[in-house]
């Protein structure tokens, strides 16, 4: 397969944000009183804010998931600003090496629009993308439809489409959309009960390279 396009998660795989966001998001619940275990807030992780909110709630009716997830987008952001989020290794080989070769490249995200917007442009990367998609509105992943939006925004075929992601939820879209998937993992590792669902799995977006002329 000659790719065609690639398409990136952000939180985790692009950005190293995935560690500080358990801890933001922790301190988060704190401002309404409420203990969210570490555990859970990695369940979330690769899900839209629909999805995490009935987690959310699950755990404790009482959250107001809203204030939690609109507390938590504004420290975030603030942080990328401030220029503590930084983008993981290999990214910027990775991204010129695209540039190079001409392939276009999307972010697909189940962060806001507005999160995605101030990372990659606080990083300095926001014009290496074709387009910014997110999962918001749509069904969350696992469901491969934030991914398939990107193949259509790239207008790119599926199945000539490369998506990097280090998360469970979002190998298991990838691979339901039909395209080609690899894993660089980052807080959850990688387990042969994820084989399935990945093609490939790397230990930095520098390796996904040589991929580009398999």
């Amino acid at each position: 397969m000659s790719v065609q396009a690639v398409i990136f998660d952000m939180d985790g795989l692009l950005m190293d944000s995935e560690g500080i966001g358990l801890t933001v998001m922790h301190a988060c619940g704190f401002l309404q009183g409420k203990d969210i275990p570490v555990p859970l807030i990695r369940e979330t992780i690769g899900a839209n804010s629909q999805a995490a909110s009935e987690m959310y709630r699950a755990f404790d009716a009482q959250i107001d998931t809203e204030k939690l997830f609109r507390d938590f987008s504004a420290s975030m952001q603030a942080l990328a600003r401030e220029g503590k989020i930084p983008l993981k290794k290999g990214a910027t080989e990775l991204l010129s090496a695209l540039k190079e070769k001409g392939v276009p490249c999307a972010v697909a995200s189940s962060s806001g629009i507005k999160t995605i917007e101030v990372y990659l442009r606080s990083a300095g990367i926001k014009q290496a993308f074709s387009a910014l998609v997110t999962a918001s509105g749509l069904p969350s992943k696992p469901a491969p439809d934030v991914f398939l939006k990107a193949a259509q925004a790239l207008h790119a075929a599926p199945d000539r489409c490369l998506v990097l992601e280090d998360s469970v939820n979002g190998v298991k879209a990838g691979r339901a959309a039909g395209m080609t998937v690899c894993m660089v993992p980052d807080l959850i590792p990688f387990t042969e009960t994820l084989r399935p669902y990945c093609d490939h799995v790397l230990d930095d977006l520098a390796a996904v390279i040589p991929l580009l002329d398999a």
